[in-house]
């Protein structure tokens, strides 16, 4: 057996079924209803700025008030003793729309009736969590809440918000032009219009931390006709008319385990390592936390000396910061989904296993599992750049994976360098190696063997490149992996 942090023990199986007394779960990523969002900002002149500060403000209103009235049968159905779910079947949404739509009509016009379908599409979910509950289908710290109000929190005013039917506007993406014709509004936009298809809701809304207004159009990709096979009245012409851009050309198998020091460890079946670096992540997450930390102190500072003006600003851009913050956490990610994919299916690969860390922000919650690391996020987008190949996901609860060996199922010992020592024979793995080893054994049964080839990337806002920090050397391992050409 071999003690180089990159090499498997030998002999071994080449495909290996999981233990008796490993817990497997195993369960494919959500179906993709092939539709997708374009976001643009929209460039509203001074006359049509003020239309659109009137038509949401009426829009957010209608909500409220809509959300006031079935609250309020909720909570009455709880006090005379009934459960969530039968409180939530109780209450009158036929009545309320009759009640307050109208009223809205003559302004809003069918982005009123809009409203009510998107408020009772929350309060569908609302009661389909419920009944999730109640079968036992959701963990128990999970309390399912009615829909709220759209209100900001901190300021108490109304979310500035409008959604607009799919045949009450048009886009052109040459002129780069949104007519709404119910509202006389040609609003000029900033930003590409990616995908083709028939048009479904848009919805706009106002940025209060970057003041701006932005729309996101949800375009069907690739649907030319309707329902009942009628051609639409509006397309969206987009670059792309499919969301595939290609199909699997191998029937290999990886598994991925994802972290925070390191984002993604990938071992591939034919025995391919590729490590993903989150320095640039961390970096993001200390720079912003001490600019923050910095702001709301002079907020605070600010509030006891009664200067109100300066408070509410100083806390905008807290807002602004934060949501500045989770963008790029999400460029991170997307970048190093694109790149992850377009390697593994130039490999072959078919099938993807995914680490899911259940429950790790409850038992080991910190400022790096809740904080720093969004690893549903990251998940969604590998599943969605995954989805463009043609690749299956699936997602693998990773309890213990990293704790006990791939090989031989027993409890290892970690190192402070993050390399575990197994004791049936004492050779060696990274921790994040062997936590993707036993991913991709819980979920396909493969077990990758020989001596591994690492290649090691950072992933950066710009891309994905290799770690020029490690020298291309023969005979890398774990420890310090070398870089082998693609």
């Amino acid at each position: 057996m071999s003690n180089g942090a990159g090499e498997a023990p030998q002999p071994s199986p080449e495909r290996t079924e999981p233990g008796p007394s490993m817990d497997v779960t195993v369960f494919p990523a959500p179906e993709d209803n092939g539709t997708r969002a374009v976001v643009v900002r929209l460039l509203p002149n001074g006359a049509q700025g003020r239309k659109l500060r009137r038509l949401a403000n009426a829009a957010a209103k209608l909500w409220n008030e809509l959300n006031y009235g079935r609250r309020q049968e909720y909570f009455e159905a709880r006090r005379r003793g009934l459960s969530q779910l039968e409180s939530a079947r109780r209450v009158d949404m036929r009545g309320t729309r009759k009640e307050l739509v109208p009223k809205y009509t003559e302004l809003l016009g069918a982005a009123a009736w809009e409203v009510e379908r998107k408020n009772y599409e929350a309060w569908s979910s609302f009661r389909g969590l419920l009944k999730a509950k109640s079968e036992g289908k959701l963990p128990p710290w999970i309390h399912p809440a009615p829909p709220g109000y759209w209100k900001d929190e901190e300021t108490g005013r109304r979310k500035l918000w409008i959604p607009v039917r799919h045949e009450m506007y048009a886009v052109d993406p040459e002129a780069k032009v949104i007519h709404i014709s119910r509202y006389n509004l040609r609003l000029r936009f900033a930003g590409e219009v990616r995908w083709y298809g028939k048009q479904e809701r848009m919805e706009i809304w106002y940025d209060e931390a970057r003041r701006a207004w932005y729309a996101s159009i949800a375009v069907k990709v690739g649907a030319e006709t309707t329902r009942n096979g009628t051609k639409p009245r509006h397309i969206v012409q987009g670059a792309r008319r499919s969301i595939a851009v290609a199909r699997p050309i191998g029937d290999k198998v990886a598994g991925i385990d994802l972290g925070v020091n390191i984002l993604a460890s990938v071992v591939v079946s034919d025995g391919t390592w590729m490590i993903y670096k989150g320095a640039r992540l961390k970096e993001d997450y200390f720079h912003f936390e001490g600019r923050i930390a910095k702001l709301e102190s002079e907020a605070s500072r600010a509030k006891s000396a009664g200067d109100e003006k300066k408070y509410n600003r100083l806390w905008a851009e807290v807002r602004r910061l934060k949501r500045k913050w989770a963008a790029r956490r999400l460029h991170l990610y997307r970048n190093l989904a694109s790149h992850l994919i377009h390697e593994l299916w130039e490999r072959g690969v078919s099938a993807v296993y995914v680490g899911y860390p259940y429950d790790i922000a409850r038992e080991r919650g910190n400022k790096y599992s809740v904080n720093i690391w969004a690893y549903r996020e990251l998940i969604d987008a590998i599943e969605a750049k995954a989805r463009e190949y043609g690749i299956s996901v699936y997602e693998v609860y990773e309890r213990g994976t990293s704790s006990h060996c791939a090989y031989h199922e027993v409890e290892v010992e970690r190192s402070p360098r993050g390399v575990v020592t197994c004791p049936v024979g004492n050779h060696k793995l990274h921790s994040d190696l062997n936590g993707a080893l036993n991913i991709l054994r819980r979920g396909s049964g493969v077990l990758v063997n020989g001596n591994l080839k690492p290649l090691s990337f950072i992933v950066d806002h710009n891309g994905v490149a290799p770690a020029n920090s490690i020298a291309s050397t023969k005979g890398g391992n774990a420890q310090n992996p070398g870089i082998y050409p693609t």
